[in-house]
């Protein structure tokens, strides 16, 4: 695994940057290929990039396939759903054929959803799962996709696709994620996170990496993520905790 740490000025900035590399990967790969493939996030940093992204120049969207890496066990149109919020801010303006939207069924029962969706990777990529984008996020509490600290989930080592449970706070706690395995199964891997309130996760993260967690402890979910691993961060998230950052 390799990580890189971007700091950068501000929640904005964070959101423009995930989408110019998005942009930057996808044109090099399709100018290698007939199709590429994109995995989306949920939370509110994306909303930005994804308006962005859906005006890059350059992307063939009619050869990008998109997926997610997690869904809210609601229908598509709920308000907490994942594809409903990257469908008004990405796919509808960018004019993403609707043969290219990979969208996990978050209306159907958790465990009929995971086998269902895992059937659909197995009919797109077979034994060859691979993306060529990955977008992450980082929660308060260090869980990325719906992979949440001491939740069965993190064990899953043989499905591409398990059921997820939030905290109890979460308004919608069933959730479809994809497993850590499968997140690791991308060329590119963006993960965005911005705001103080995400620090001590942040440097628990760090500390992972450096292999300074404590012995009775797991590392945060995202820290398990393997891959080659770009952290798009906001000052506000790594005041104290980076040095030499580099600024876009």
């Amino acid at each position: 695994m390799t990580a890189e740490i971007v700091v950068l000025p501000s929640k904005r900035a964070v959101a423009d940057a995930l989408a110019d590399r998005t942009a930057t990967a996808l044109r090099a790969a399709l100018a290698e290929k007939n199709r590429v493939t994109l995995c989306l996030t949920g939370g509110s940093t994306p909303v930005p990039a994804y308006q962005r992204l859906a005006t890059a120049e350059g992307v063939d969207w009619a050869r990008v396939h998109v997926f997610w890496g997690d869904e809210r066990c609601v229908p598509p149109d709920h308000g907490e759903s994942n594809f409903g919020m990257a469908a008004h801010a990405l796919l509808v303006p960018a004019g993403v054929p609707e043969t290219n939207v990979h969208k996990m069924p978050g209306a159907c029962p958790p465990k009929e959803g995971a086998a269902v969706y895992e059937q659909a990777l197995e009919q797109f990529f077979g034994d060859d799962l691979w993306f060529d984008v990955l977008h992450l996020g980082m929660g308060d509490d260090g869980h990325t996709a719906s992979l949440f600290p001491g939740t069965p989930a993190l064990g899953v080592t043989d499905r591409r696709v398990t059921t997820g449970t939030a905290p109890p706070s979460a308004t919608v706690r069933d959730r479809l994620t994809l497993t850590l395995p499968t997140l690791g199964r991308a060329g590119l891997c963006l993960i965005a996170a911005a705001g103080a309130g995400k620090r001590e996760a942040f440097a628990d993260v760090l500390d992972a990496y450096d292999g300074e967690t404590e012995a009775q402890a797991e590392p945060p979910p995202i820290a398990r993520v393997e891959g080659t691993l770009i952290w798009l961060v906001d000052r506000d998230l790594a005041t104290g905790l980076t040095e030499d950052d580099e600024e876009e």
